[in-house]
């Protein structure tokens, strides 16, 4: 039995994770912009800047060739993008 269950909960997941991984792309950059003109340069931004269009590409992949685990990596890797990049900056100028 698959964690799933039927067809339409796995087809739900991969289209929302493929939204939320490709949404959250524009949603960091303006965010980290924001921080940049605010805060300066920091180098801990690259990360920002580099990850979110990774788990994209991962999430449209994920969902392109039907592997949720694939997706929940790209979620992942996008979302998971803006505290890694904030905790960075901080501890760089820490």
């Amino acid at each position: 039995m698959s964690f799933f269950g039927d067809g339409e909960a796995l087809d739900l997941w991969l289209s929302r994770g493929r939204v939320l991984s490709v949404g959250a792309v524009p949603v960091i950059w303006v965010l980290l912009v924001f921080l940049v003109k605010e805060e300066g340069w920091h180098l801990a931004f690259l990360v920002g800047f580099l990850l979110p269009p990774a788990g994209a590409l991962l999430g449209l992949r994920g969902h392109r060739d039907v592997r949720p685990g694939l997706t929940a990596a790209g979620v992942a890797l996008a979302v998971g993008a803006l505290p890694l990049t904030l905790w960075l900056a901080v501890l760089a100028g820490a």
